[in-house]
């Protein structure tokens, strides 16, 4: 688990957290906004383990300075990165759709009276907390409203919109942004050893989210993705419609990584898009299938290709708002299929 000076990107963040640190104004109650792998919990972690940290309160008390990193090596650091510390509490939730009120009463509202049994502070850590319902919402409100001086909420987020305002008018809110691409290039080279090629694409497939582009560089399941979604495109605008019904029935494989599929679908005609601007490899990503790309650039349309980017995204929210899953893609690879042979070149 990387401290905060070695999480790449979100400066600003970072600096927030330092200055609140410093000026010792850490608020109680936080959301942290980013999208899935865009490092929320890494940050959130990171916090948590300099609130705690001994070193850092010992030379509070010794010297009246605010360290603002952890020193990684007292029992509280190591305790927050095994995550067993007893005063930072990873809320949980048995079903994926939703964090219950009863979940919310059991795990935060009841025990937030309770003193830090080792730190501190208490904090505690809701990831997904978009899931929370409104009457979950509700019961922490109060909490969040009237904390105890040692409690601190980190609520993690996808969405800030899943929020009832009296909660978002209640936390500090802060945003997790892109990581440049240079810097997660240089992570992936430097220090995960992956070969040049493939950070590249791993690069512009993540734009901006290390969570993402990391595994895209190491997952097999998604190397296996990346190779089936190729494969699809390649020769889509001469498949039967049988054939894409097949090919969707293939994807039930990644259900779960649907997005992911999505994600390629989008670079894919991103570079068919750039070929068709520029004519040449060197701005693609799927570099190995030039020539593929070069063919659907004659062929597509630039109308056509707005087309299917608006596509993919009407597809995606389809899915989820749990639209039927087959139906959803077979719509979606027909209308790529389509557009691919209106033979419009405007």
């Amino acid at each position: 688990m990387p401290d905060l000076k070695d999480i790449l990107g979100n400066e600003v963040l970072k600096d927030h957290f330092r200055t609140a640190l410093q000026q010792n104004k850490v608020s109680h109650a936080y959301i942290i906004e980013g999208e899935r792998g865009s490092g929320k919990k890494m940050i959130a972690a990171a916090f948590a383990k300099i609130l705690q940290c001994e070193t850092r309160q010992a030379q509070r008390e010794k010297e009246g300075t605010d360290l603002t990193e952890a020193c990684g090596t007292c029992a509280s650091c190591i305790q927050v990165e095994h995550k067993n510390h007893p005063d930072v509490i990873w809320v949980t939730h048995e079903k994926p759709g939703v964090i219950s009120v009863g979940e919310v009463r059991e795990q935060i509202v009841g025990t937030m009276d309770v003193m830090p049994y080792k730190g501190p502070y208490k904090i505690y850590i809701v990831d997904e907390a978009e899931k929370m319902n409104p009457a979950a919402q509700n019961a922490i409100l109060k909490t969040i409203e009237e904390p105890p001086s040692y409690g601190i909420i980190l609520l993690l987020t996808t969405n800030r919109g899943a929020f009832l305002p009296t909660i978002l008018s209640r936390c500090i809110l802060l945003s997790m942004k892109p990581v440049p691409d240079g810097a997660i290039r240089d992570y992936l080279v430097n220090h995960l050893h992956v070969p040049d090629q493939t950070a590249q694409f791993c690069v512009g497939f993540s734009m901006g989210n290390m969570g993402k582009a990391v595994n895209a560089a190491l997952s097999e399941e998604f190397l296996e993705l990346r190779q089936f979604s190729v494969s699809v495109l390649q020769y889509i605008h001469e498949a039967e419609p049988s054939t894409l019904a097949e090919q969707v029935k293939n994807l039930k494989k990644w259900k779960e990584s649907v997005g992911d599929f999505l994600d390629i679908l989008l670079m894919w005609f991103r570079d068919v898009l750039v070929m068709k601007l520029a004519g040449g490899e060197n701005e693609i990503i799927f570099k190995e299938e030039y020539l593929y790309i070069k063919k659907q650039s004659q062929k597509l349309s630039f109308e056509s290709l707005n087309a299917v980017f608006l596509e993919i995204e009407h597809t995606r929210a389809r899915l989820r708002a749990n639209v039927n899953y087959d139906a959803s893609l077979e719509v979606l690879l027909m209308f790529i299929r389509d557009k691919c042979n209106d033979g419009g070149n405007t």
